[in-house]
């Protein structure tokens, strides 16, 4: 909350205007001034303060990104990806969310122009700003990059073109499409914290957040209205510990010259091997004659060694760039391996690693970057918290609450696959879900149909006899696909979906389209083995064993592991029959089943004749009416 002090103003150093002046709550009194200057569209206070008191939101610095951002409507699909963009998602309104590489925006600029059709515009990111493509009712085409000139008038055309009425004022750089500071597609390029290249700054637009900061305060000093200065927020880190397992710290204590630092030459210094682990208020390593009595480097009189090693978490933050290069014996990794596989693009932790752990890894990172050992200066690209699996109660598992339940147990019971895919199947990857033995027993159950589909016997029976009969069987098996075409299309469908969810990391529904995949074997019969071992190939991420085991009586001497992950059939993944939602002016009003696919012409045949589609109509005339194949109408009246 807020009350602006009507009739004070205060001075922007920069640009000389004035600005508004509030009092407010969560500006902390006792925190440096206890007076900020607001930046909305770089704070996330700030913004949520601005939006509140209609304030303006003017971003500064435009957040790069490796690629060009758009939503398009009307284009064939087909022909964006010849020209390489990515499309994401689409949209409810039937958008679609796309990718474009930077080289290739002239490209997609020359396509839009050519299909877009008159009354419509589009919008794209640039690697410093937005650009505007309007293509007005004549056919005539105006082409702006948005900035403070062009805004208004951008404004403006949005409106008219939407049907809107032309605002009387417009707010302040930024304010086309309100939606732009809502969509996070776009949002986190103009509302953020992070760094990136000034906009909307005079003669200090295109500079990097860095330049700029030095531009800016070289500014200051020479217009003597202020100075740099660097503001700590982190207390120190006390990375010594009295215990044995830990790095030496290379510190050598001279009674004539002090604290010497142990020369380069003989780094690394080893953990010595004569220790006493007793109990002495001391560390294990100042018991040890072999590692305290030394000579000091500088003076070659007597000396001692720093006792105390290294906080664990100082070998723990940098682990990760020795497994680009584990067997290097001259550098913690080369150039070119570093290169080749950092950094790393997935990390999977718990959340309580983000305080610690993840902050001394970027410690490591931004000081190895600094020096030029690295080309990055971030450790980890994307980062997924796996939920906690909770005991039967509810609670977290506790030997003080009495309801741990060990694996080893469940193991035994059920078996290490039945468990694995149990805790994958529960629910999505970062739920806290509690155990529930009941559910086992399900997932056990399809093991065992998985097991008899493979012309295998019941896990119970005998190890040798199982063994026999199994490979009796599925060598029985037909070698011929089976003569079911719902079947495999089926098949390549769970291909796609498996594939998909393995790379978004949502295990519980690649798991359910494997079962609905083996319901429908066992309702028509067994697979054919070409079939059968494709499906074994997406089993195999969820239960290694069984499908290993599977895999090897079927014939095969490698791993199932070293085979090539199976691909899907574009042609067989596609539906005959669709749901086709139908826009007025934007909004649902109706959702038609119809053929895939479908024409142009036949859609809006069918269209133009449905009930509920002419109640809304109200016996209006479509000003036109849009068709996106195989995705949607949309009729604007």
């Amino acid at each position: 909350t807020g009350v602006e002090l009507k009739g004070i103003k205060v001075i922007n150093p920069f640009t000389k205007k004035a600005m508004p002046l509030f009092a407010s709550d969560f500006v902390l009194a006792h925190y440096g001034t206890g007076a900020v200057m607001a930046v909305p569209a770089h704070d996330e206070r700030d913004f949520e303060f601005a939006k509140k008191y209609n304030l303006p939101i003017r971003p500064v610095v435009f957040k790069q990104g490796n690629e060009s951002r758009s939503f398009v409507m009307g284009i064939d699909e087909d022909k964006l990806k010849e020209i390489g963009v990515s499309i994401l998602e689409r949209t409810e309104e039937g958008f679609l969310k796309i990718k474009i590489p930077f080289e290739r925006l002239e490209e997609y600029k020359n396509l839009v122009k050519k299909v877009m059709q008159p009354g419509f515009w589009n919008e794209f990111s640039m690697k410093d700003g937005f650009y505007f493509i309007f293509k007005h009712k004549d056919g005539r085409i105006e082409e702006m990059e948005l900035n403070e000139k062009t805004n208004d008038l951008i404004d403006e055309y949005g409106a008219t073109f939407n049907n809107e009425k032309v605002p009387e004022k417009f707010q302040n750089v930024y304010s086309w499409p309100s939606w732009v500071s809502e969509d996070s597609f776009y949002h986190e390029l103009l509302i953020h914290t992070e760094d990136g290249v000034l906009v909307n700054s005079d003669e200090f637009n295109g500079l990097s957040s860095k330049e700029a900061i030095k531009k800016l305060t070289e500014r200051l000093i020479k217009e003597d209205i202020g100075h740099g200065t660097i503001n700590y927020k982190l207390r120190d880190w006390l990375v010594s510990r009295q215990r044995y397992w830990g790095a030496p710290i290379p510190i050598i204590y001279c009674d004539k010259c002090g604290e010497v630092p142990v020369p380069e030459k003989d780094l690394p210094v080893e953990l010595p091997d004569d220790v006493d682990f007793m109990p002495t208020g001391e560390s294990p390593l100042a018991k040890s004659k072999k590692f305290q009595n030394v000579k000091c480097p500088v003076c070659g009189g007597d000396a001692r060694r720093e006792a105390d090693t290294m906080d664990t978490f100082v070998c723990s933050s940098w682990y990760y760039l020795r497994y680009s290069d584990p067997k290097n014996k001259k550098a913690f990794a080369s150039k070119e391996m570093i290169k080749k596989w950092l950094p790393v693009d997935l990390y999977v932790g718990g959340a309580e690693h983000t305080v610690l752990h993840l902050l001394y890894s970027r410690f490591f990172t931004k000081v190895l970057h600094k020096l030029g050992f690295i080309d990055f200066d971030e450790p980890f690209l994307k980062m997924r918290h796996q939920g906690i699996i909770l005991a039967e109660d509810g609670r977290k598992m506790s030997k003080s609450f009495g309801n741990v339940i060990t694996p080893d147990s469940v193991v035994e019971q059920y078996g290490a696959d039945a468990l694995r895919m149990f805790e994958m199947f529960m629910g999505p990857l970062e739920d806290m879900k509690p155990w529930n033995t009941k559910g086992i027993v399900g997932i056990k159950r399809f093991l065992e149909r998985v097991w008899k589909i493979g012309g295998g016997v019941i896990a119970s029976e005998a190890k040798q006899s199982r063994g026999k009969a199994l490979k009796d069987e599925i060598a029985a098996s037909p070698t011929a696909p089976r003569n079911d075409k719902n079947f495999e299309i089926l098949l390549h469908k769970t291909i796609k979906k498996v594939s998909e969810d393995i790379e978004s990391l949502k295990f519980n529904t690649a798991i359910s389209a494997l079962m609905i995949l083996v319901n429908e074997s066992n309702g028509g019969g067994a697979m054919a083995k070409d079939q059968y071992e494709t499906f074994l190939k997406l089993l195999a991420p969820f239960a290694p064993f069984m499908a290993e085991e599977l895999w090897g009586w079927s014939g095969h001497t490698e791993s199932i592991f070293k085979s090539d992950w199976p691909k899907y059939k574009e042609a067989m993944v596609k539906d005959k029959i669709i749901q086709m939602p139908v826009q007025i002016n934007g909004k649902v009003r109706a959702i038609l089943t119809v053929p895939a696919d479908i024409s142009e012409e036949e859609a809006k045949k069918i269209v133009m004749s449905d009930v509920t589609i002419l109640k809304w109509l109200e016996c209006k005339e479509p000003k036109k009416v849009i068709f996106v194949k195989g995705r949607l109408v949309n009729i604007v009246i």
